[in-house]
């Protein structure tokens, strides 16, 4: 069974065009692999990107619908159905005119026969299009050594609930159904694939080996020593992008144990295409702290064990949906942002550079207040007198901000803040006042 031709030919034609108006365009992914006891799971995998579905902006984001049957067929007798509806939502518009971005799924089924017409059947209710797509599907033998070969774009531990279709033992297998790669935005691709000892002695010599072929020459031809220490093994190998060409690969993997030898083969495109980046500063830490000042803990987590090029793809992402959230073009949004930081940087810099100052910090997200007060706190205030500023702001959740220079460097702090989750108020605020301050001053 070979699956994957079909889609590398439309792939490669068709990388990112819709494959007609009337049609729904998405990528299907069939692999098989034997259970305990040895009887057939074949793993149906389907990705459509974010461009080619219709999303309808409902209770503050936006939503699209894709039904799925899958019908295993014996001439024209329906054996076993599915159906499943995916509901997809996103928070940001510009995420559904993303081209790396897409919706994944997984339904698994247990053959009971040795061969099946699998036929596969999506609609989009919001547009109309549908696809059907049939495939003749065969079980592997009970003896098979090897499983067929699943391609992945990502292989990371993950013991969240992200994707938990994907996962084995709390690492996420990310596959790639449209058998695409970008070097651009890939470091590897990465094969999984199984095992199974059985019918190998003990006492054989084992090898495991990955050839892959680019326009008929082998570009890599790797072997790997191989021992079961059980019935079945699990295996993902990485394959570096960076030295490989475009174009269409032709993988192999190759089983050896004594003289029983078996293989399974596997394609993939490899693709250059280079993403325009977005940016501020030169310097990628900088540019997350900037993105911090409007999203606070909605941000990765994960951004130390990003490399360089990945951490750009994440402040591209980010300068996008910024875009779309406050409908500008991507360059007004941070022409704006960049005029926040000067003017914070020229009237907020004193230890350090302004846009990082509690006032710049603010500036930046909110602008100019509509309303500043400036005073001193009282002599009734735990410290000297301080000069302070509460900065009112009239426009969404009209939140309220108290700075006080404690140090009387010019260096104010924010002590108090209501109407942004994003900040938090001194426990002692009052104390940095006075205790006669006239609470009502803060009222918005």
């Amino acid at each position: 069974m070979n699956t994957k031709k079909y889609f590398l030919i439309a792939a490669i034609g068709f990388v990112i065009n819709v494959l007609s108006a009337q049609a729904l365009s998405l990528f299907v992914d069939v692999n098989r692999f034997l259970d305990g006891d040895s009887n057939t799971i074949i793993l149906v995998d389907y990705q459509i990107p974010y461009r080619n579905l219709v999303f309808l902006a409902q209770s503050g984001g936006y939503f699209a619908e894709v039904s799925v049957k899958i019908d295993l067929m014996e001439a024209d007798s329906v054996l076993i159905s599915q159906e499943v509806t995916d509901n997809i939502g996103i928070s940001s518009k510009a995420d559904a005119e993303n081209q790396q971005k897409y919706y994944l799924n997984r339904i698994s089924f247990k053959l009971d026969k040795p061969s099946y017409t699998m036929r596969f059947n999506a609609t989009d209710p919001n547009s109309g299009r549908t696809v059907l797509k049939y495939f003749e599907i065969k079980a592997l033998p009970s003896g098979s050594l090897l499983s067929d070969i699943e391609l992945n774009s990502e292989v990371r531990t993950d013991s969240l609930q992200y994707l938990p279709k994907f996962k084995r033992n709390n690492v996420l297998y990310k596959p790639q159904p449209s058998l695409l790669l970008n070097k651009n935005t890939n470091d590897n691709g990465y094969v999984y694939f199984e095992t199974y000892n059985n019918v190998l002695s003990d006492n054989g010599s084992y090898m495991l080996n990955l050839a892959l072929e680019c326009d008929s020459i082998v570009v890599m031809d790797e072997y790997l020593d191989y021992k079961p220490q059980k019935k079945t093994e699990s295996y993902s190998l990485a394959i570096p992008l960076a030295e490989l060409k475009p174009g269409l690969h032709k993988g192999y993997i190759t089983l050896l144990a004594g003289e029983v030898k078996e293989e399974r083969s596997f394609d993939f495109v490899l693709l250059e295409e280079k993403e325009e980046q977005h940016y501020l500063l030169p310097n990628n830490d900088d540019e997350y702290e900037l993105m911090h000042i409007f999203m606070g803990n909605r941000l990765t987590q994960d951004w130390k064990n990003m490399n360089p090029d990945r951490q750009r793809r994440y402040i591209t992402q980010f300068w996008r949906n910024m875009a779309a959230n406050t409908k500008r073009s991507i360059p007004a949004i941070m022409s704006l942002v960049q005029d926040r930081i000067d003017y914070a940087n020229r009237n907020f810099g004193h230890l350090k550079a302004g846009w990082t100052s509690d006032m710049g910090r603010i500036y930046i997200r909110n602008g100019e207040a509509g309303d500043i007060e400036r005073g001193t706190s009282t002599t009734q205030s735990r410290f000297v007198p301080k000069d302070f500023q509460i900065w009112k702001y009239s426009s969404g959740t009209k939140p309220v901000y108290v700075f006080i220079d404690n140090q009387m460097n010019g260096n104010y702090k924010l002590i108090y803040v209501d109407g942004d989750d994003l900040e938090s108020s001194n426990p002692d605020w009052q104390r940095f006042l006075g205790t006669d301050f006239d609470e009502s001053k803060l009222n918005n």
